[in-house]
């Protein structure tokens, strides 16, 4: 009765309720459990050893119970020798709280704080942030005074400061030389002294830039037009002529022509992408030993269609969409159709958006699969069909029903139930106004017939 809006459904072991687009739940005989309210606004997932966790638009985020989970965040590396459960709590960006290896930590931005393993360092701790802040990367320590402005460097043979963006200058003994001079205009960068790869930078930006190494250079005159790039290692080269018009690049694996927008033909490994008439016409290719993969798309999202074999499991996928009509997929030879596709061009592999929003624009659907199964739906069930070996049953809501399990047994309803026909191997019955008892009359019919 409520179309796309009201949903319930059980299949094997799992059940699912759905109150569209407010609420969605999905859990299972073990406890497992995943609900989303108003998505990307609220998430909740429960797992069957008692853990569970909220996530808020990815600002609020709280875990209950131990877990032994990776750690979110940019820093998060979990040692490869001992395993550590790591918690953490926050609503970002003002409260943050959590356990690391190092200690437990608390932080209330801008106000006071310490944060281990965020934003890609080990440690920052701040005092009335941008006042006073101090962070620790793989043993360097920098305090910053009115951040970004003044800065101080220090470290085991390691020394430094700043006066962004005036002058800066900073060095590890046999590790690594920076200098700046009004920054981003010059600098001078000598890194990785201590590996078989130093790498030497200098620029006077945007005029010029050089970056040289064992492995790699690269020079770019009027920054980012013009450059010349030599991979050594994966043995290609790259001229850019102007950037992004014209790019040559010449290599075993890598090689390839782009002259927007009239053309581009680039492989990199086992992906090779082309354009034609950009952005009218691309096609994105991946062929590996286990997967082939292939994406053309018209418009960038206005016409998509993706194809992709598995060969070890024998698995395939398709996946049309014409942005905003229609969408297609197919799965290992079961196929679905609906009628329109509004946002999952966009998100095409996104779960949420097709449990809790797609229903509620999808006025016609229709499945089937290769052994002539299929069912039909029009404006959210009001009429439907569906074909199940023998078994047949359609609906136009609320005027008619018809199911036929056997070539002997059909049932009829007329304003659900008004007018109520059955027909069986025992015979057949008639009821009306609804009530429970009716005429029977006939002989059991054979199976045979």
């Amino acid at each position: 009765m409520f179309g796309p809006f009201v949903k319930y459904e059980t299949k094997a072991t799992e059940t699912e309720y759905a109150l569209r687009p407010l609420f969605y739940r999905a859990v299972d005989e073990e406890e497992v459990s995943s609900t989303d309210v108003l998505y990307p606004v609220l998430r909740h997932k429960s797992r069957g050893d008692g853990t569970s966790s909220v996530r808020v638009l990815g600002l609020l985020s709280y875990d209950f119970g131990e877990s032994e989970d990776d750690r979110p965040g940019d820093g998060a590396v979990n040692s490869e020798d001992e395993a550590f459960s790591s918690k953490r709590y926050y609503l970002f960006p003002f409260l943050f709280y959590g356990e690391e290896e190092q200690g437990r930590y608390f932080a209330f931005f801008p106000f006071f704080g310490t944060l281990y393993n965020w934003f890609k360092r080990d440690r920052i701790s701040f005092t009335l942030f941008p006042l006073y802040s101090q962070t620790e990367r793989r043993g360097t320590q920098v305090d910053n005074i009115l951040w970004p402005f003044f800065a101080k460097i220090s470290g085991e043979n390691e020394s430094g400061y700043k006066f962004w963006p005036i002058y800066g200058a900073s060095q590890k003994e046999g590790v690594y030389r920076k200098r700046f001079f009004l920054w981003p205009i010059f600098f001078s960068e000598s890194l990785k002294l201590d590996s078989d790869n130093p790498k030497e930078v200098m620029a006077a930006w945007p005029f010029y830039i050089s970056k040289e190494s064992p492995e790699k250079s690269s020079t770019t005159v009027l920054w980012p037009f013009f450059s010349k790039v030599v991979d050594r290692v994966r043995d290609f080269e790259v001229w850019n002529a102007p950037w992004p018009l014209v790019r040559v690049t010449k290599g075993e694996k890598y090689h390839g022509l782009k002259i927007l927008p009239f053309f581009s033909d680039e492989t990199v490994d086992v992906k090779r992408e082309r354009w034609y008439v950009w952005p009218v016409y691309k096609i994105e290719e991946m062929n590996t030993e286990l997967i082939e993969r292939r994406r053309d798309r018209i418009l960038f999202f206005l016409y998509s269609d993706t194809k992709e074999r598995k060969f070890l499991t024998g698995d395939s996928t398709r996946l049309v969409n014409l942005w905003p009509l229609y969408g297609y997929r197919e799965t290992n030879g079961v196929s679905h159709f609906y009628v329109f596709s509004l946002i999952e061009p966009f998100f095409p592999r996104n779960e949420s958006i097709e449990r809790l929003w797609a229903p509620l624009w999808r006025i016609y659907q229709q499945k089937w699969d290769q052994q002539g199964n299929h069912v039909v739906s029009l404006l959210w069930n009001l009429y439907w069909h569906e074909r199940q070996g023998d078994r047949v049953a359609w609906e136009l809501f609320p005027l008619f029903q018809y199911r036929r399990k056997s070539a002997a047994e059909t049932d009829f309803k007329f304003l659900k139930g008004l007018f109520h026909y059955r027909a069986s191997e025992q015979g057949k019955q008639l009821n009306l106004f609804y009530l429970p008892w009716g005429m029977r009359w006939g002989a059991p019919v054979a199976a045979t017939e």
